[in-house]
């Protein structure tokens, strides 16, 4: 069982995590919990400053929701693009304020050191992997999701550019043969917008949705059109 704060998160049913950056106030927060947002995703690399006195109070006021930090670097279509030191430093100094932390497969040189403070602090650890190109062979993702969890990933994330149904299905089988315990998957683009609807159905642990029309990738619905219609498709949860 996997919880953020005082989330569970229950295969088969759906959660939506919305992104939230320091332009956002907590009003916003609190109105998209009484919707039905489940995660708020703090896009830290997106802020106008770094400093940790700034963030730090940032994501006390952004409170109100279970908490996600994502301090995403350029390369994997973040913001961030100072070192990887200073980085590291900064996922340190929030670890104790949120519920989750999400870090880069690719993010080597910091990966394992951040694996082990999450654990110590008992926080969940996202390890993602975006492809903005396209989706890979089955192999290819069973393997990224085999060593995301070997880095120490309590969930892994697997979002990839979807082209057709082909590469739907092979997201889809990564959801049904399971390379992970922990999955969140998502097929990015217009073709692949309904993944975010149907992978909660399938297993996988949550999905995201922009706040408006800012969507943080490409392919996201709107919050409240997102928990529409999974309300439609999944009128039990």
């Amino acid at each position: 069982m996997i919880k953020l704060g005082d989330l569970v998160l229950t295969e088969g049913r759906p959660h939506v995590a919305v992104s939230f950056t320091d332009a956002d106030g907590k009003e916003e927060v609190a109105r998209a919990r009484a919707a039905g947002v489940a995660i708020a995703e703090l896009r830290i690399d997106l802020f106008a400053r770094y400093s940790p006195d700034y963030v730090e109070a940032q994501i006390r006021r952004l409170a109100g929701l279970p908490t996600l930090a994502t301090i995403r670097y350029a390369a994997e279509g973040g913001g961030w693009q100072a070192s990887e030191a200073e980085r590291r430093a900064l996922y340190e100094v929030i670890l104790p304020l949120v519920d989750a932390i999400d870090v880069e497969l690719g993010a080597k040189t910091i990966l394992g050191d951040l694996a082990d403070l999450a654990k110590a602090r008992g926080k969940v650890l996202v390890v993602s992997h975006h492809d903005f190109a396209g989706t890979p062979d089955y192999d290819s993702l069973a393997q990224i999701a085999g060593r995301a969890v070997a880095a120490g990933a309590d969930i892994v994330k697997i979002a990839t550019h979807v082209a057709d149904d082909r590469d739907i299905e092979t997201l889809g089988r990564v959801l049904a043969e399971r390379p992970a315990p922990n999955l969140v998957v998502i097929g990015m683009g217009e073709n692949g917008a309904p993944t975010r609807l149907l992978f909660p159905g399938q297993g996988s642990l949550f999905t995201f949705a922009a706040k408006g029309d800012r969507a943080t990738a490409p392919g996201q619905l709107d919050y409240l059109t997102t928990l529409k219609l999974l309300r439609g498709l999944y009128p039990s949860s």
